[in-house]
């Protein structure tokens, strides 16, 4: 049994011709569930743009995805598979848009109809009565309830800036000139002179003769001031220990070893291992909860499944460490590889990232490994791997 639907506007008629399954027969209006024919009529042409399913998902995809053109004013690209239908749209001027039919498979008989692409100059009013025929096919759920639209908001990188080349030329200009006066000031400093230090001075100025250094202990004993101590002047260099050794004549030079407080000042220096860690000093905390984990893992599977439509053109996993906040945010990311830093614009990372303010920046995160094959496939992970259960 043959069911014909048909949806007409005063410009445009669109008509069905079809069957559906048994369960629907007895219904006042069976629904329609295989395509055997589609019709479009246009005024103003005698033959209609007939063809199958591929015809009409064609139709209804480029009917959709020009009128989003013509309202937002931004260029759609390309379907996710890098390939145009069988019906395509084009503008010609502000009140005249060409409709091209390709030659295809699809009719009854499988035959193709036609060989040269068929063109057809069609008027802005007859453009919106075809967008309305679509749009109540669509809503019909009596008719082919599997037809749906894959509308989807476009990536930022597809938005053309809407400022003159002349203002956004401007900033680059002057850093330019700015970067050329500073070099032409740079060529008048003089070059300053290096001048090697001299062993000679520098020998003489370390090495001490026993005679000296018991002058100086004398005169130190005698009320002299004694130097500030500091940790630097207490530990004594291997010349001055070899000159001043103790013995029974040099007596008075056992002043110059270093007493108990200048060991206790050296000893408070800060060492290399005391200095804290990055990790240790950040104040964001730390997700562990195997339940809270488990969920934003879901969470960020399912978000990056639906936003990543683009066919991977690169051969190594792009493995990313990506940062989630309490309600599934994405916070930032880092790259692991040199494959993951070429290819990123290919993932929905950049799209999906949150910009995040002074309040979400202290709130808990969770860390997790994502991984994008070359098959097309996510992987998502915890960065530290799945916590272990507490007890009951």
């Amino acid at each position: 049994m043959t069911i014909k639907r048909q949806y007409s506007l005063p410009n445009c008629t669109l008509i069905l011709e079809g069957v559906g399954d048994d369960s629907g027969f007895s219904a006042a209006r069976p629904p329609i569930s295989v395509i055997v024919n589609a019709e479009c009529h246009l005024t103003g042409f005698e033959k209609p743009l007939t063809g199958g399913r591929e015809f009409l998902d064609s139709l209804v995809n480029a009917v959709s995805q020009y009128a989003q053109e013509c309202l937002s004013g931004i260029h759609h690209p390309m379907d996710s598979h890098g390939k145009h239908g069988v019906v395509q749209l084009h503008r010609i001027d502000e009140d005249s848009h060409r409709l091209t039919v390709l030659p295809h498979e699809g009719h009854a008989d499988g035959a193709v109809r036609s060989v040269e692409p068929l063109k057809l100059e069609i008027k802005t009013v007859q453009l919106f009565d075809l967008v309305e025929a679509v749009d109540q096919l669509c809503a019909d759920t009596q008719t082919l309830p599997d037809l749906t639209l894959n509308l989807a908001p476009l990536s930022r990188r597809h938005v053309v800036s809407q400022e003159p080349i002349t203002k956004r030329a401007v900033p680059a200009a002057l850093g330019i000139s700015s970067l050329a006066v500073a070099a032409g000031l740079l060529f008048l400093v003089p070059v300053p002179q290096v001048r090697r230090p001299e062993p000679a001075a520098q020998g003489s100025a370390t090495q001490e003769s026993p005679i000296a250094s018991s002058a100086a202990s004398t005169s130190s004993a005698a009320g002299a001031s004694p130097p500030e101590t500091t940790a630097a002047n207490v530990v004594p260099s291997p010349v001055e220990s070899t000159a001043v050794s103790p013995s029974p004549e040099t007596s008075p030079l056992s002043e110059a070893s270093p007493s108990p407080e200048a060991s206790a000042i050296a000893s408070e220096s800060p060492s290399p291992e005391a200095s804290s860690s990055p990790e240790a000093s950040s104040t964001t905390v730390a997700i562990t909860d195997p339940s809270q984990l488990s969920s934003l893992k879901q969470q960020l599977r399912s978000k990056l499944d639906e936003a990543w439509k683009t066919r991977p053109s690169f051969d190594e996993e792009l493995v990313y460490r990506v940062s989630v906040g309490q309600n599934g945010d994405i916070l930032g990311y880092r790259y692991t590889n040199e494959t993951a830093v070429q290819y990123v614009n290919q993932t929905p990372l950049p799209d999906l990232l949150y910009n995040p303010t002074e309040a979400t920046s202290q709130e808990p995160t969770a860390d997790f490994r994502v991984v994008f094959t070359p098959g097309g496939a996510v992987e998502v992970s915890p960065w530290y791997g799945t916590p272990e259960s507490p007890n009951p």
